[in-house]
Formats: structure tokens, sequence, C-alpha cells
């Protein structure tokens, strides 16, 4: 019969969305993310095609029943609708980027994914099997990383640092193997096969090893508590061995923690790094100064946007608006807070929309915690895990197709099955042939957009930038073909940008190549600006680009419109401030160069970098002032940013400190220990402060490893013999 078989294909389409995790194929940019997105569109897009025919030929059987729980995500993908629709780029809201592929186009496949789930998993035994097959996954997942961490096999970057297999980074597989772990305990409870018992346990302790293995602090300190909440659970909940047990537990662990935390300065030493990891964790941290630092910048934005929020996907324009060059991150798009992501791209609504969902799992489990104890309180369990694994992360498709499932799993109602419904009567040929071919052209349309056109476009960037040296017409073309869309030409005309940098230093490049990549850069990274009018990264660049090769003179003025534009979205970035002093300068301008480096200064009087750099600006004019701003600039963080050490090295040689600039040189010499020249001129420093020992040292250090460098001064280094061996 058509119709069961419309309906098997349908499940075997869901049954395929778990091993989604294992899917990775190298030769596309941002590999690990756009190949799981375009697989999970196509698998959605179909499976969502056959329940329309299936809704065609038996609408009794698979019309939609009212959920909570999908209503709910339906409200929260609504508010995220009008939010990114008065937001502050609705294109990029609904499109995203390849980098993270989500979006509200994402959204709306999520709730497809959990529509189907709802429809397709009618009874319980459909969402264990499911769970199954999850677990399978994921312990392929987990011997991947495992194989990845201890190079056991010829794998994807084997042996190098925390696990992060097929999932591409370590705090995502953190959250994936988290969010599997609960799972596999909630299958042990649930299936009375033995074997299948078995095998969730050695699941879950496969999952466990890799997860600490990402060492992943969020992940683990989730894990730990929604551990501790779960004995707590059996505590209040159980009785006898149980109950017993389970406070048992408590104790052993209430004392390993304590001991750990007595003992966490000797093991901030220790070999294994997620105890390494963990025991570090402070306030001086340099990963939670940031992440403090990007929280701090969300709620300061917050309330010029309190109730929508800026949009999905925007808060990058929020983060250069308060940006800091004293973050180690120069590029963030995410809070690394998903309740913060929350309240920044949908405002105080988004945020409720999404707690809602969230409360009323809690809600839903505790209802029922009578009829299901273990379901009640390993999945209450995980979701605390997972809800505190998220305060300081993100979800990516890994992450949330599982949070979905789970939304299902514990939404759904059991005994809701229709399969002995009476078939209806088959749609007469006519009309089921018009639903089919309508089905085949949306498909065909939706394929074309969401699936084709994305992996056309990222193959294009990824061949672009890779044969830049290989094959320098292919990349050209590639990258010529990337940026003829509007979706993705942020990071086409970027990567198009840095490849043009690896062009120009490359010698042996044909000087035509070179000027026909520099046209196309030119163009698509105005292309790119237009099309994205927030972003300050082609306006910034492409300012650059023209500052660096301009023809004409009158081509700065379009480079300080631009680098004005970049200064205006991202006033705490010092790149705008220092390119503008050159082009003021390149113009003869020294009023506007001058007023240029003053108004960095005021904007960050605390950084090192901009009172540098202004000093270097009129230390001949103003010796003075030079000097005043060289003594705050070097006790402020950020003194040798954008070639601060070099510049406080040429001002102090010009006053003759030579003992002054040694410490300078020695700082230089750290950051580029084969620049041997700059052993050349620290020797001769040294000689002029007359210390000819040291002197005659570090042109010992050059005769060994480039003797080279001393071509043309020999007379310099016979001098320095000379004095050192008449002392």
């Amino acid at each position: 019969m058509l119709e069961l078989k419309l309906e098997k294909y349908a499940r075997i389409l869901l049954y395929a969305v778990p091993f989604l995790a294992l899917i990775f194929i190298n030769g596309f940019y941002f590999p690990f993310i756009i190949t799981k997105t375009v697989f999970f569109r196509l698998i959605l897009q179909f499976g969502l095609s056959l329940y329309l025919l299936l809704l065609a030929l038996n609408f009794k059987k698979y019309r939609p029943r009212f959920n909570w729980a999908l209503a709910l995500v339906i409200i929260f993908f609504l508010i995220q609708l009008i939010a990114a629709i008065f937001g502050l780029d609705f294109y990029k809201s609904f499109w995203s980027d390849f980098e993270r592929m989500e979006g509200i186009v994402s959204l709306i496949y999520l709730a497809v994914y959990l529509f189907l789930l709802l429809i397709f998993l009618k009874e319980k035994k459909d969402w264990l099997f499911y769970v199954r097959l999850i677990l399978i996954a994921s312990v392929i997942v987990s011997l991947y990383g495992l194989a990845q961490k201890f190079n056991i096999l010829p794998v994807f970057e084997a042996g190098i640092g925390r696990a992060t297999s097929t999932i591409g980074n370590a705090a995502f597989l953190a959250g994936y193997l988290l969010i599997a772990i609960g799972l596999g305990i909630y299958y042990y409870f649930n299936d009375a096969r033995k074997n299948y018992k078995y095998f969730a346990l050695i699941a879950t302790g496969l999952n466990l090893i890799v997860l600490m293995l990402t060492s992943t602090r969020g992940a683990i300190l989730g894990l730990v508590l929604g551990v501790l909440v779960f004995l707590i659970l059996n505590t209040v909940y159980l009785s006898g061995k149980a109950r017993r047990s389970s406070f048992a537990i408590i104790i052993i662990l209430a004392v390993i923690f304590s001991c750990f935390f007595i003992f966490r300065n000797k093991l901030a030493d220790s070999n294994v790094e997620f105890i390494r990891r963990i025991a570090t964790i402070s306030s001086k941290d340099g990963t939670v100064i940031n992440r403090l630092l990007v929280w701090q910048m969300a709620l300061n934005d917050f309330k010029f946007h309190p109730v929508l929020g800026v949009g999905m996907e925007n808060f990058d324009i929020i983060y250069n608006k308060y940006y800091r060059p004293d973050i180690s991150e120069n590029w963030f798009d995410r809070t690394h807070n998903v309740y913060l992501d929350q309240l920044m791209t949908g405002g105080i609504f988004g945020l409720t929309a999404y707690l809602a969902i969230l409360f009323y799992l809690f809600y839903s489990l505790f209802k029922n915690r009578r009829e299901d104890y273990y379901k009640f309180a390993v999945l209450f369990s995980l979701l605390i895990a997972y809800a505190i694994h998220n305060f300081f992360v993100f979800d990516t498709l890994n992450t949330s197709f599982l949070y979905f499932f789970l939304v299902g799993l514990i939404g759904f109602t059991p005994g809701g099955s229709t399969s002995n419904l009476e078939v209806e009567p088959l749609l007469n040929n006519k009309a089921f042939n018009r639903i089919f071919i309508i089905l085949i052209i949306a498909n065909i349309f939706v394929f074309y957009k969401l699936v084709y056109l994305p992996l056309k476009i990222n193959r294009a960037i990824y061949v672009g930038y890779y044969y830049v040296l290989a094959d320098t017409f292919r990349s050209y073309e590639n990258f010529k073909q990337a940026l003829n869309y509007k979706f993705g030409s942020v990071e086409a005309a970027v990567q198009l940008n840095k490849m043009l940098y690896v062009l120009e230093s490359e010698s042996g490049a044909n000087a035509q190549t070179k000027e026909n990549y520099y046209e196309l850069t030119r163009e698509k990274l105005k292309f790119a600006s237009i099309n994205y009018p927030l972003d300050i990264k082609t306006k910034m660049y492409l300012g650059q680009l023209i500052l660096n090769n301009y023809g004409d003179i009158k081509e700065l003025d379009e480079a300080e419109s631009l680098l004005l534009e970049s200064k205006k979205l991202s006033p705490g970035r010092v790149e705008p401030y220092y390119l503008l002093y050159n082009l003021y300068s390149k113009k003869s301008e020294k009023e506007k160069a001058r007023a240029i480096l003053e108004d960095l200064v005021k904007q960050m009087p605390w950084y090192g970098g901009a009172k540098i750099m202004f000093m270097a600006g009129i230390y001949k004019d103003e010796p003075a002032l030079a000097e005043e701003l060289y003594k705050e600039g070097i006790k402020q963080p950020g003194y040798s940013d954008f070639g601060g050490l070099k510049k406080i090295i040429t001002y102090l040689l010009d006053g003759k400190k030579y003992q002054e600039v040694i410490p300078y040189y020695l700082e230089l010499i750290k950051t580029e220990p084969k620049r041997y020249d700059y052993y050349l001129d620290l020797a001769q420093v040294y000689y002029l402060s007359g210390n000819v020992e040291a002197a005659v040292e570090q042109i010992n250090i050059i005769k060994v490893n480039s003797p080279e460098t001393l071509k043309g001064y020999e007379g310099f280094v016979n001098m320095i013999n000379d004095a050192y061996n008449k002392k």
C-alpha cells in the first residue's frame, strides 16, 4: 500500500538524523558545519514532503494534534522572526553565514524536525528506538574522538590538542556527548532487555571518557551538578537501598570535591588536561575574563533593544560596538551564553519564550514523576546539566537536534497512536498527482536555494583560498563565482582579501595576476560592504586595500570615508584610527593626523598602544608631550601592539637613549627570533652603551645562525672585536 510505503520512507529519513553527527566532508569552508547542515535540510525537506503526501492520502490519521511543546517552539520561532524583521539586519538573521549556518531558516527546519518526530514517533517504544540510534551514533563519534586524541588511526587532526571528533570543536562535542550520556542513562532504566541495558552502559561510559577528553569545563561542571541533582532526587523520592546508596554517593562526592578544592593549586599542574583546566578556573583566567567582558557588553547594550533585541546572528554588530583591544578575541558573533544570546537576539520576549520551553519541560517531567520516575529523574537532571553547560557556550546543529528531540521526548503524549485508524479512501489520481507535482516543484526550488546554492558558494570559497598559489587562475575564477551572490559574500570577500596578501608576498607570482586579484578584491569587498552595511570587516579591509595600493591621491577620499564608517561602527577598535593616521599622513594633513591619534587616546586612556602610537606621530614636533605619552604608555597594556616596540625603539634611538632601548630590543627579538638583523641592531646599541661584551655575544649568535647578515658590516665587527680585545 502506498501509504505504508510513504510512512516507512518518512521514518527512515528521521532515523538518519542522529547519524548526521558523523558527517564531515573535507574540501569545504567550515566543513564540520556546512555538510551536516545541508544534509539535515535535505532529510527534513523530503520528510516533510512525504508527510504532506500522507496527509493528502489520509487526513484524519495524519492531521496534526495539539502539543504544548510544539506550540511553545512555534511561539519562540514567531518571536524570533518578528525580532529579525525589526532587528539590525534581517537578511543575516534569516540566512546566517557559513560559520554558523543557523538563523531563522535553521529554526524552521528544527521546528519541522520536532513536528515530524511527534507525528511519526507515537509510542514509547518508538522513542526508545530513536534513543538507541542516537547512542549508536554517539559511540562512533566517541570512538573517532579516542582515535583522534591518541593518534591511533590516521584520522582528521589526530593527536592535536583536545578531542573534537567529527563535530570539529571540543566544546560542541562536549555538549553533544553530555546529552548522549543523559539519554544513555534514560535508556538503561527504560529498556528491560539485558543486552540493550549493557549497550547503554557501555555507550554511556565511552561517551563519558571522551567528554572528559574534551576538557570542556562548562560541560563537566554541568555533568557533575546533573549527577548531584539525580542523586538528590533519589534521596527524596526513592526509599530503602536506593535512597541509602544515593545518599552515600553524595557524601563521597562531597569529600572528593572538598579535596579537589583544597588541593586545587597542586592540581593546576596536573598532567591530566581536564583536571588542570578545572583547577585553573578563576576570575584571572584569560577565557573567563573574555567571557565576562563579552557578557558585560551584551548587558550594556540590552537597554537599547529590550523588547525584541537585535535579531538572530547580529551580535557581532554589538560586539564591534563595544570592542576593546584588551580582549583576546578580535571577532565574536556569540556571547558564549545561550541565555544572553536569546536576550540579545530576541529581547525579553525572546528569552521568555526560550525559557518557557525549558520550564514546560521541567513542569511536564515533575507532573508525571509518579508514572515514570526514572524518566523524570534522569531527564530532569539532564536538563539541569545542559542548562548549566549552555551558560558558557552556545548551541549548534549537533546539540540543537538533540535538544529538540528531548523537547519531543518529554512533550509527547503516550497512547496517541493512530496506526489503527481506518484508512480513508485514496484521493482521486488527478488530485493526488497535482499535489505530487506541486511538491516536486517546491522541492526543486528549496533544494536549489537551501542546499545546492550554499554548497556551490561554499565550495568555491574553499577552492579559492586553497589553490591561490597552486592554481591561481582556478582560485581567481572560484572567488569570482562565490562573490556573485549576496549570501556568504562577507566571508568570501574576507578570504579573498587574505589571499591577495598571500599572492603579493609570493615573489614568483605574475604581475598581471596580482593586478587582476587586486581589482577583484577591491570590487568584491565593495560588493560585500554594500550588501552588509553594518559589517565593519569589509569596510575596514577595503579602506586598507585602497590605502596600500592607491594610484591617484583622490582615491584616498573613498578610503577615508570607509575608515571613518569603520571607526563609527567600532569606536574601540584601534585599526581604523591607525589606518586613518597613515592616510592623513600620506595626504600631508598633519592636523587631522594628530587629531585622530588624540581621539584614540581619549577613547582608550587605559590602553598603552594608543599612547605609543600618538607618541610616534608627534615626538619630533612636540617632544615634551611625546615623552609624557611614552612614560605613561609603557606602563599600560598593549604598548607593543601595532608595531609599538619598533616605535619605542625608534623614539629612544632618536633621543640617543641607548641603555633604555635595550629591553625593547630584547622583547622584539623574542617576538621574531629568526630576524638576525635585530641582533645586529642590538649589538650596535650595546656597543654605543659601552657594553662591548654583550655586543660581541650578539655578533657571535649571528655568526653561528646567519653569517650572511654580517655582509657589509665587517668594519663594525672588527671595531667591536678590537674594543673587546683591548679590555
